[in-house]
């Protein structure tokens, strides 16, 4: 709901505490030595400058306090087209930051805690504070989280955002804005259950955020080429060295959860969080879904790599995302057939892919793990695809040896992937074969007539289409999706809404995003 725009009133923020009238300003000068905001000169850049005098303005419903200065490298744009005596980016942010806290707190978020605090800078009082600062290029915002209510839940914070958006990349002030305050006040958000879930559900999680609060924004669409171009690194893990790009790509798979089990599952992983506050995110996610969605995190990550098959020019009206068009295509290397390899390595809460010429009447896939290995949550995965539908997929499930066939004489290309559906673990080993019908290979198909199926030939869009679904040499058709569009309800997992909180990151790495930058939250 885009809120109205009634006059900003305007507030002196000084050493923590409101000072003057409406319209009065005072140099930040002798603020609090020990005070992380950017009004101390012992905080951190990006900081005001001793001479710049800081105002602050309320947001029209009250909830922030945006800050800013009027000289200087940090000044806001002076327009003021309503006369209000308030710079219209300063309204721009104030009107923005409101739309988002109402949305996240109308699907079951927590919205962040007061932050009073006599004893230090609060920013003036009890609202969350906003400060537009300069990050000269090198980052366009940040939450950083100051204290913790209750030891290690319940944290609060402010944030920092750019004060003008000059030299960057986005197409107008109003969706730099939004970008920022939907994926930067979701780490708030996240500070309100329980800080330290890592990289991956902080940042993919504030993703999603973005994209739900306004698919419009093309933010989760220009992150998921740096999952797509990797899905064989774990979701279980954060990514050590240059890795932000995985991180932020992995947005994809809340999206996956947000757009298949409902928003009450991102509300309960958050919840979650604070009833197991040692656990990591994939466990906590397996919790909530096994108790109130009759799933686990096995079945939601298979589906997931399953549905990632189905994106860019191959995205198939009824068949996974609602907007898999714009999604960056998953990178499968090519490989002749027949092809064996004997050693390929599966991480947990990952998938290896491999891509097949098509036309044979079908193409047959088997994985053997290791002696000694455990089978459990290891699928096979074979979707006959041309290069702009998914035609159709089917998929064979442990523990057994993995074998399956799908129908390919009318794909262009026939898509393996072998999937470890584990929330945790180490890399697992096992023998890969593929091969068409009539060559000479041990995973060579069945013919149909032999197989008693007429194996893989179930449509992305229709259900079952006569195949047995308990052979094993076909493997079972996936469910279609026949409605994959974001729910509108809470779903089941879920705790009473209240106040929210967050945290945020980032560095552009050249080619996966346009030349948007982002400051790594304190």
């Amino acid at each position: 709901m885009t809120l109205g725009v009634p006059t900003l009133l305007l507030l002196l923020t000084g050493a923590g505490t409101p000072r003057g009238l409406p319209h009065e300003r005072e140099a930040v000068a002798g603020l609090a030595a020990e005070s992380s905001r950017p009004t101390s000169p012992t905080s951190p850049e990006p900081r005001y400058l001793p001479e710049d005098t800081v105002e602050s303005a309320l947001s029209p419903g009250g909830r922030f306090r945006i800050h800013f200065t009027r000289q200087g490298k940090h000044a806001v744009p002076a327009a003021d087209a309503d006369g209000s005596g308030v710079p219209d980016f300063v309204e721009l942010v104030g009107r923005t930051y409101e739309r988002v806290a109402t949305f996240y707190a109308g699907l079951g978020f927590r919205l962040p805690p007061d932050d009073t605090n006599p004893a230090g800078d609060d920013g003036g009082d009890g609202r969350f504070d906003v400060y537009l600062v300069d990050f000269a290029g090198i980052g366009d915002g940040a939450f950083r989280q100051e204290t913790c209510l209750d030891g290690t839940t319940r944290c609060t914070g402010f944030m920092l955002q750019e004060n003008d958006f000059a030299g960057y990349s986005y197409p107008s002030d109003s969706e730099a804005v939004e970008i920022l305050s939907s994926h930067e006040f979701f780490h708030a958000v996240q500070a309100a259950y329980r800080p330290g879930l890592g990289g991956i559900a902080s940042e993919g999680t504030a993703v999603w955020a973005t994209e739900r609060f306004e698919p419009a924004l093309d933010d989760l669409e220009n992150f998921t080429r740096g999952y797509m171009i990797s899905p064989d690194s774990t979701l279980t893990l954060d990514p050590a060295g240059p890795g932000v790009s995985f991180t932020y790509g992995a947005g994809l798979f809340f999206q996956f959860l947000g757009e298949h089990y409902g928003d009450g599952a991102l509300v309960a992983l958050l919840e979650e969080s604070v009833r197991e506050p040692e656990a990591r995110w994939p466990v906590l996610l397996d919790t909530c879904l096994r108790r109130d969605f009759a799933s686990s995190f096995d079945a939601a990550f298979t589906l997931f790599a399953t549905w990632n098959l189905g994106t860019g020019p191959r995205a198939t009206p009824g068949f996974g995302y609602a907007r898999g068009e714009g999604y960056a295509p998953v990178s499968a290397p090519a490989v002749a057939l027949p092809h064996t390899q004997d050693r390929v390595r599966v991480a947990a809460a990952a998938s290896r892919l491999f891509e097949v010429p098509g036309g044979a009447s079908f193409v047959g896939a088997s994985f053997e793990p290791e002696p000694g290995t455990d089978p459990a949550a290891l699928h096979l995965v074979l979707a006959a695809v041309t290069d702009d539908a998914v035609l159709r997929v089917v998929t064979a499930d442990g523990p057994e040896a993995l074998r399956a066939q799908v129908a390919s004489g009318d794909a262009t290309r026939v898509v393996v992937a072998v999937v470890d559906g584990r929330n945790e673990g180490l890399g697992r080993y096992g023998r890969l074969c593929i091969a068409a019908t009539g060559q000479a290979a041990s995973c060579a198909p069945l013919d149909a007539q032999d197989a008693g199926t007429d194996a893989g030939t179930a449509d992305a869009g229709t259900s079952d289409a006569g195949m047995d679904a308990g052979t094993v040499d076909a493997g079972r058709p996936v469910d279609p999706i026949d409605d994959p569009r974001t729910p509108d309800d809470d779903g089941g997992c879920q705790a009473a809404g209240g106040p929210l909180s967050g945290a945020l990151v980032a560095l552009l790495l050249g080619g996966v995003l346009r030349a948007r930058r982002r400051s790594r939250a304190r």
